[in-house]
């Protein structure tokens, strides 16, 4: 019987450490992109989320990427050298989103970030960004994102938003971006992806956009970014990861993209 309890008692804490190291929370950081000053706001609601923020909206600062994984949001607030003006919608339906990101875009309030998580999808505006147009591509296969991407780079638009939800991606295309010689790479497990980052910045170029559903990670790459010596970083724990932050912006790094995955 003592065998037994032992056993049970190291099975359940190797069975705690797996389930700790299996979701993975994942930071994109650059210099010299524009930023200034960076705050990290987290809440386990939206609601508590929008509250938490208010404050730091009035000193100037916007919300620059936004995330939902494992039953928390997280806002990675930024401060610039110039005013950023901002509007957050959301809404439980992709169906009405759209219609409302519709009649933002015909006021030239363009999309900066788009996030889905607990049944909402949360897109974050601002009339502040050059863009002359932006468009949506949206589908359920995987296997045709790369087609819908290719579409959209012969129309003369960058793909500038990915993002999963509503068991359907969504590509956010704009015209007026500056990056140049975009790639979209994915990839089956968090090892490859990284790989595959390695491999792009051989090449000269950034990652701007990396996100994670039904077991892919997905990935974007562009030259003529403005970015300086990029990195990245990943922690099991959304506290160990905003420590992670924290000591990075110490050293001139700022967050430029947001993932959570395993």
């Amino acid at each position: 019987m003592k065998f037994s309890v032992i056993a049970l008692l190291v099975l359940m804490h190797f069975s705690l450490y797996a389930f700790e190291g299996y979701n993975k929370w994942v930071g994109v950081f650059a210099r010299e992109c524009g930023y200034t000053k960076q705050k990290i706001i987290t809440a386990l609601q939206y609601k508590a989320l929008l509250q938490k923020v208010k404050p730091w909206d009035k000193k100037g600062y916007f919300i620059s990427d936004l995330k939902y994984g494992d039953g928390k949001w997280m806002a990675v607030l930024s401060l610039g050298d110039a005013r950023f003006s901002q509007q957050i919608v959301s809404d439980g339906r992709w169906v009405d989103f759209r219609e409302k990101m519709r009649k933002l875009w015909k006021e030239e309030i363009w999309l900066v970030d788009l996030e889905y998580g607990m049944g909402r999808w949360v897109g974050v505006f601002s009339d502040d960004l050059r863009y002359k147009s932006q468009r949506y591509s949206a589908n359920s296969e995987i296997d045709r994102l790369e087609y819908l991407i290719d579409e959209g780079w012969s129309d003369h638009y960058k793909l500038t938003e990915i993002a999963f939800g509503e068991n359907r991606w969504v590509l956010i295309f704009a015209k007026g971006t500056k990056y140049r010689n975009q790639r979209y790479e994915r990839a089956d497990s968090w090892s490859s992806a990284c790989e595959i980052i390695e491999e792009q910045w051989s090449k000269g170029k950034d990652l701007i956009e990396i996100e994670y559903a039904l077991g892919k990670w997905v990935m974007l790459f562009a030259m003529h970014t403005g970015y300086l010596n990029q990195r990245y970083m990943s922690r099991n724990r959304l506290d160990a990861f905003v420590k992670r932050a924290k000591a990075l912006r110490k050293e001139g790094y700022f967050i430029v993209d947001l993932a959570n995955g395993w």
